[in-house]
């Protein structure tokens, strides 16, 4: 992924690797602002990441190629949360959990219908993995989680952070110069981030700050999705 000569964005460069290694340069960078530049920026990085499409959905082998598919992507997504919830512990997971599976039965029809065909994904399009380099140029880093699957996993986790109006639609333009973004996109953004959000509740301490913070995240979208 590092090797493969993004245009839009910058990468580090791979100086040398191993079996159990790997060495990269050094970037000097900031972070991401909640500036018009910087979404413009991420929208022009995602969707050239996002044009890299698979016939199917699934985890990626050491060549860029679907290794390990999902018969049915969304159904897949789908297990992988009932999976999650079941191994929580009973007071992080009783309405929680509940509610989740019932936002997921009763919205599957849009969901399937908003699921693209299957793209790169980042897999992890957070602000804290996006960089702003003295060049005006954005710095991607993480790419450790990429796999096939709908492009609004990706969005949704970028718009996790609550930027404004502003970065949002000159993300929004940026993107849809190269790449499709229905006009209610921020809507199915934060509900394909449901898989996601709860992902990161796996092996959580249930009573611990990031518990907290991500069970918060996930009821204020479920709240927000009415």
């Amino acid at each position: 992924m590092l090797a493969r000569g993004w245009r839009s964005f910058r990468v580090p460069a791979v100086l040398s690797a191993g079996d159990d290694f790997l060495l990269l340069e050094h970037v000097a960078h900031g972070p991401l602002q909640d500036t018009a530049a910087c979404g413009a920026a991420a929208g022009r990085a995602l969707a050239e990441i996002h044009g890299v499409g698979f016939d199917s959905a699934g985890f990626l082998g050491s060549e860029l190629a679907v290794a390990a598919p999902f018969a049915d992507c969304l159904g897949a997504l789908r297990s992988y949360v009932a999976s999650v919830l079941d191994r929580l512990a009973r007071a992080l997971r009783g309405e929680l959990g509940e509610r989740v599976t019932a936002f997921l039965d009763a919205h599957e029809g849009a969901l399937r219908e908003r699921a693209s065909a299957p793209v790169l994904l980042h897999g992890d399009f957070k602000a804290s993995n996006l960089h702003w380099l003295p060049s005006g140029e954005l710095l991607v880093l993480d790419w450790e989680f990429a796999y096939a699957g709908p492009r609004l996993m990706d969005v949704g986790q970028l718009l996790r952070w609550g930027p404004g109006a502003e970065f949002v639609a000159a993300f929004a333009g940026a993107y849809r110069a190269h790449a499709p973004l229905a006009d209610d996109f921020e809507r199915w953004a934060a509900a394909f981030d449901l898989f996601n959000l709860v992902g990161l509740l796996d092996g959580v301490e249930p009573s611990s700050r990031r518990a907290i913070e991500i069970r918060g995240r996930i009821l204020q979208t479920l709240q927000e999705q009415r």
